[in-house]
């Protein structure tokens, strides 16, 4: 092999092996969030059961209410590897996604904003689980589009570390 070919293997090896690491860290950060989400509402419906005497059926009825926060959490993830992928230098900006989701949420209907601004926040589309039937319908949307974020993403992700160089 000639210098110049070590020098073009080494960086295509190392833009692979990058680009695993960072799918990954991807599914670490997607499982992790399904651990916390998980242990949320186990130890909610656990702490209610106990002191209304149902501790194992309020523990599965507030697992299930925390799940369906699940796809509007990866949401969030997706917007990060989709910055991580286009705007490497802004992916800080999925904090304040995270931030504007919280307060959309939290603050949106105090402040009268418009149901058109609060439904830019995914967690806007999460169905309430406790009050009435599940709709499924708002959960494939939301992972449909987080589907789209990460794959374009990582596609671009993958992109940009082997054209560098």
């Amino acid at each position: 092999m000639t210098p110049a070919q070590l020098t073009t293997h080494a960086r295509t090896t190392n833009a692979l092996a990058a680009a695993a690491l960072g799918l990954a860290f991807l599914l670490r950060a997607l499982g992790g969030s399904v651990v916390i989400i998980t242990a949320g509402g186990l130890a909610a419906g656990l702490a209610h059961g106990l002191r209304i005497g149902e501790p194992a059926r309020q523990a599965m009825r507030l697992l299930g209410a925390a799940l369906v926060q699940v796809p509007a959490t990866w949401t969030l993830a997706g917007i990060a590897m989709l910055l991580f992928g286009l705007l490497p230098r802004l992916t800080a900006l999925a904090w304040a996604a995270l931030v504007a989701f919280a307060l959309l949420g939290q603050l949106g209907e105090l402040l009268q904003l418009d149901d058109r601004v609060r439904n830019l926040s995914p967690f806007a589309h999460v169905p309430q689980a406790l009050s009435q039937p599940l709709d499924v319908g708002p959960l494939l949307w939301l992972g449909a589009l987080t589907s789209v974020l990460l794959s374009v993403g990582t596609v671009a992700f993958q992109r940009r570390d082997l054209r560098e160089g």
